[in-house]
């Protein structure tokens, strides 16, 4: 069987071509990544900074200043500050705060009782998305007071119209008004939150490189195919009985050679594109990827017996996986519809499994290599099977 790879490897380089086509895939990788690496990185949004001026200092004003920053959502996007009214107003003029608030003395007391007295909001425009993001933020839960001031009136008139003691009206309308406003601004709490695990979110050029890495695995499986029914043209069977060579190491030995030269391009271009060193991770991704495009183009080349229409076919199957699999469009913009289709292809589970090992989701990129593994291993089996009956049926012949 090492004889046999020798004799594969020395034929496979010995095509010029095939050298020219690996520099030219190699070169695209490299440059791609190096340009992708030179824009300038979008950093990591910090949270927004909100400043506090508390004029009114009563126990419900506290109380709805605990309530911010003791919500999650809330305080998941803003850091709430607060402080005095010269400490706030120069941090803003410094630009260490996005925005800051003033609540008016009697603020709570008087939005109880439903009588107009607002909160001042001044907010730095220099980062207009900031801006708009605050400004919808706040514009939300003022449609929640807004709310809250409508059923308060409400309930008020009705007591007030049934002659209830004023004393008791009042305490109503306090207990139901603060319940009122919590709840609307722990609306979050309306709803139950659920993780949606969807396609892993990159840049557009390194999705379109590691698209193009794919594309040529893919590809490049499908010389496997050609040279082996070339050879079987070429009376491989005749030599293949004199020799008494068993089939399933000619074909071992075939894919096996194909696929650790792939395994070395997919890995290099791996550690090019996600910028890091090599890892287990890493050439166990590009072994499997390697191994399942060969093996998958052996196994269709088991039904033709000439190159051209195996040719033929194997570029018409492998530009449909690509068109409907992210190869063209990306992933993320493509229709529900067709994003159905395109979880039936593999090179868009070979690009997820990329994208994820790249952001340290391994569980999830070791998954995708087995299934890939899995799907080889049957490759491999009905190749022996079609192979080892064509075989039989050449010597009865």
């Amino acid at each position: 069987m090492f004889n046999t790879i020798i004799k594969e490897w020395k034929e496979l380089f010995a095509d010029k071509r095939i050298w020219i086509g690996i520099f030219m895939v190699l070169i695209i990788i490299i440059i791609g990544t190096s340009y992708n690496r030179k824009k300038e990185e979008v950093p990591i949004s910090e949270k927004l900074r909100l400043g506090v001026i508390n004029h009114d200092n009563s126990s419900y004003s506290e109380l709805l200043l605990t309530y911010f920053n003791g919500s999650e959502t809330f305080s998941s996007l803003i850091s709430v500050i607060i402080g005095e009214n010269d400490e706030i107003k120069e941090a803003f003029q410094k630009g260490e705060l996005d925005i800051f608030l003033e609540i008016p003395q009697g603020f709570a007391e008087n939005m109880i009782r439903i009588e107009h007295l607002p909160i001042e909001v001044t907010i730095n425009i220099q980062d207009t998305t900031k801006a708009i993001l605050f400004k919808n933020v706040l514009e939300s839960y003022e449609k929640y007071i807004s709310a809250v001031e409508m059923n308060a009136v409400g309930l008020y008139d009705i007591m007030e119209k049934d002659g209830i003691n004023p004393d008791i009206i009042e305490h109503a309308n306090t207990t139901v008004s603060m319940d009122l406003i919590f709840t609307a601004l722990g609306k979050e709490a309306f709803f139950s939150f659920k993780t949606v695990d969807t396609f892993p979110a990159t840049t557009l050029s390194e999705y379109y490189l590691i698209s193009v890495l794919v594309m040529f695995l893919l590809y490049s499986g499908l010389y496997g195919g050609f040279q082996l029914i070339n050879e079987i043209t070429m009376g491989t069977f005749a030599r293949m009985k004199t020799t008494r060579l068993p089939m399933y190491q000619f074909l071992t030995a075939k894919i096996l050679l194909l696929t650790i030269t792939l395994t070395a391009i997919a890995v290099l271009s791996i550690c090019f594109i996600r910028n890091s060193s090599y890892s287990l991770a890493i050439g166990l991704t590009g072994f499997a990827m390697s191994l399942f495009s060969v093996t998958f183009a052996i196994l269709l080349s088991a039904f033709f017996d000439t190159t051209q229409r195996y040719i033929l076919v194997g570029n018409l199957v492998i530009f449909y996986c690509i068109v409907i699999g992210g190869g063209i469009i990306p992933i993320q913009f493509l229709p529900q519809d067709i994003l159905q289709l395109a979880k039936m292809t593999p090179n868009y589970h070979m690009v997820e499994g990329i994208i994820r090992l790249g952001q340290g989701q391994l569980s999830h990129t070791y998954l995708i290599i087995a299934v890939l593994f899995l799907i080889a291993a049957l490759n491999f089996t009905l190749t022996l099977l079609f192979y080892s009956k064509r075989r039989v049926a050449y010597e009865k012949a």
